[in-house]
């Protein structure tokens, strides 16, 4: 894994200060996200945001275009607050990335040691409590006051406050602006910086409240509280691909395409593309939707004939992404679906999907002898299985290695995509297949969101309630086995036993049936783990 840190960055950030370099730091956090957004949140400073976009939630929107290597965006670590880590990763174009709290937790000790012994000429905008107050050792120049109601300030004042600092300050370079002026603080830095690049514009944030406010603000601040301790780290940003190219499927249920739709336009990890494949119902019934909503795709493949469950997945193969999300027509994913499938994919590589298959008897699949793991099964740690459906995130790459030799399996039309990227990326990559943590209390995490999944996932137009598409998924799987795929039951029979165990305690459990043994206890423990 390629990481960075938290205190590794703060020496990397504070050689530039004392370097006196002329560069501009920004820090977003979940407020942030929230008044971007839409989504109502309050602040212990006192503001709240609305349940819709305000003109400063559209301000903050406009700051996060710049591709410059003297603008650099510090925002929230995965360790702290994952979704918004993913929210801002894939909405802000540029690598040059930080932590926003790159002045406290574990760093804010040697940042108070280190901001004292700044003996420079400063402008400072903060809040109203801090006029007149000695900050660190700083000659402050002039110090900009704004209040506590952001929202307000930024709709009838912010204009004017801009103004006067381009005014006053028009002629001078090389100046250290020391903003703490909460989520307007980040617009505030935008329009200077576009103003005039050549200073170094800074968002201490609440790292300097000691001297606005004069009282402690924030738990990091007391050196016992475990926020104090806290080295956080994130994936690097100028390593790490966040590409995802989603591959959505039309076939007998234009009605759910919409829905579909909302649910990844809504993800916390935002698709570099969305793209649509139609294919033609066996019966040959036209589908068709408004061109309306064909518009809102990056590409829409439409099949001539009737090509099956494979289509999308050769479709697929035109993707633009490092990694690839296809998605059954039925199936609705929460919010947070890809990035928790990303966040898996950093730690260990392999092929997730929504519902994983553990075959106890492979040969009996798919009547009996089988769990299902995901959704319809939930799952809160992640989970080995020998193939998954509904959903598969996966490399793009690897649609290549799913496509050769696999003719036979093709020609199912039907059935056996799922069973053959597995199988294939086992026997070929050793890439195994996983299903995600499926939390009981975090529906946004889940491949497909229950309430849906139950009822799009059952009705006639499902391949699964077929019985002959059953029969041939059977086939499908025999055929496999012949041809040397050896799934979990036979590589690795202990693992099998385990989980099975922990299923089916959790399942009787979960029933009420009471299970009398000296090893109660210890089985209720193993069924909390699964």
């Amino acid at each position: 894994m390629d990481y960075i840190y938290l205190d590794e960055e703060f020496e990397r950030i504070w050689q530039k200060i004392e370097n006196k370099e002329n560069f501009s730091l920004l820090r977003y956090g979940d407020g942030e996200r929230a008044i971007m957004t839409g989504r109502r949140v309050t602040a212990q400073e006192g503001w709240a945001a609305p349940d819709y976009v305000t003109e400063l939630g559209d301000a903050l929107l406009n700051t996060l275009d710049i591709e410059a290597e003297n603008f650099i965006y510090a925002i929230s670590c995965p360790c702290c607050d994952r979704s918004a880590y993913y929210w801002y990763s894939t909405r802000i174009k540029s690598k040059n990335r930080t932590f926003a709290n790159i002045f406290v937790n574990k760093n804010y000790k040697k940042f108070i040691e280190k901001f004292e012994s700044l003996n420079t000429d400063a402008v400072v905008i903060g809040n109203y409590r801090g006029e007149n107050s000695k900050i660190g050792n700083l000659n402050i120049l002039k110090y900009y006051s704004v209040p506590d109601d952001c929202f307000e300030f930024w709709k009838n004042g912010a204009s004017e406050l801009l103004d006067r600092i381009k005014k006053d300050f028009a002629n001078r370079n090389n100046l250290l602006y020391v903003v703490s002026a909460g989520p307007m603080a980040e617009p505030i830095i935008y329009e200077l910086y576009k103003n005039n690049p050549n200073n170094c514009y800074i968002d201490f944030g609440s790292s300097i409240d000691k001297y606005i406010h004069k009282t402690q603000t924030r738990p990091y601040e007391n050196p016992k509280n475990k926020f104090a301790k806290r080295n956080c780290f994130m994936d690097n940003p100028k390593t790490t691909d966040f590409d995802v190219s989603v591959i959505l499927t039309l076939y007998k249920r234009p009605e759910n395409l919409e829905l579909q739709l909302r649910a990844i336009n809504s993800q916390t990890l935002k698709p570099r593309e969305i793209l649509l494949f139609q294919d033609v119902p066996d019966s040959g019934k036209t589908i068709t939707v408004l061109d309306e909503l064909y518009k809102k795709f990056d590409n829409v493949q439409k099949a001539q004939s009737n090509v099956g469950v494979w289509g999308r997945f050769d479709f697929a193969r035109t993707a633009k992404s490092k990694y690839v999300c296809i998605f059954d027509d039925d199936t609705i994913p929460g919010y947070a679906w890809l990035e928790n499938c990303h966040s898996c994919m950093q730690k260990q590589e392999g092929v997730y999907g929504t519902i994983g298959i553990l075959m106890k008897n492979p040969g009996d699949y798919p009547f009996k002898n089988y769990i299902r793991i995901g959704w319809a099964s939930p799952n809160k740690k992640l989970i080995k299985v020998d193939f998954v459906g509904h959903s598969w995130f996966f490399q793009q790459e690897w649609l290549e290695c799913m496509f050769e030799g696999t003719e036979k399996y093709q020609s199912y039309k039907c059935a056996a995509e799922d069973m053959c990227l597995s199988a294939k990326l086992k026997m070929t990559r050793n890439i195994s297949t996983y299903v995600p943590p499926h939390p009981i209390k975090n529906h946004q995490l889940w491949g497909s969101l229950p309430d849906y999944a139950i009822k799009l996932g059952t009705n006639d137009a499902a391949i699964s309630v077929n019985n002959n598409n059953l029969l041939v998924m059977n086939e499908a799987i025999r055929l496999l086995l012949s041809d040397g795929f050896k799934p979990l039951s036979i590589t690795d029979k202990k693992y099998i036993k385990n989980i099975y165990n922990k299923r089916r305690i959790a399942r009787l459990l979960s029933i009420g049936i009471p299970i009398k043994s000296y090893r109660h206890k210890l089985r209720m423990k193993l069924a909390e783990s699964v």
